[in-house]
């Protein structure tokens, strides 16, 4: 600032001076923004997974047990996310199933899973 001229401001000098600080100040942030926005994608593929594989689960709970077996057989794709049924009869007594559904998915290069178990009984 100029002492005496009665004029008040910044000069550009200062203003780019500010602006390079400012700059490389966001550019060291940078790599926790990135991490954060994979961590939010990733989250939101296993909350998808989670939601599907509960879905399923609860289709096979509700449908008529002699029917169990044929709705078990045909696996779900969803995007990127596959969900397969699976019912074993007679497990783990007779006159019982066991149900397994399992979110299989691929993310960075690794297989990921998730899976929800039951057992249902025969009327």
């Amino acid at each position: 600032m100029c002492q005496g001229s009665g004029k008040e401001g910044f000069t550009l000098v200062e203003v780019m001076v500010s602006l390079v600080i400012f700059m490389i100040t966001s550019m060291g942030l940078l790599p926790l923004l990135l991490t954060s926005i994979q961590v939010n994608h990733d989250n939101g593929r296993n909350a998808q997974a989670r939601r599907l594989a509960g879905e399923v689960m609860a289709e096979l709970q509700v449908i008529d047990y002699a029917g169990l077996l044929l709705a078990a057989e045909v696996p779900l794709l969803v995007g990127d996310i596959e969900v397969q049924p699976l019912v074993e009869r007679g497990v783990p007594h007779t006159g019982q199933s066991r149900i397994t559904v399992s979110a299989v998915w691929q993310q960075r290069g690794q297989s990921h899973r998730y899976q929800l178990q039951t057992v249902r009984t025969a009327p």
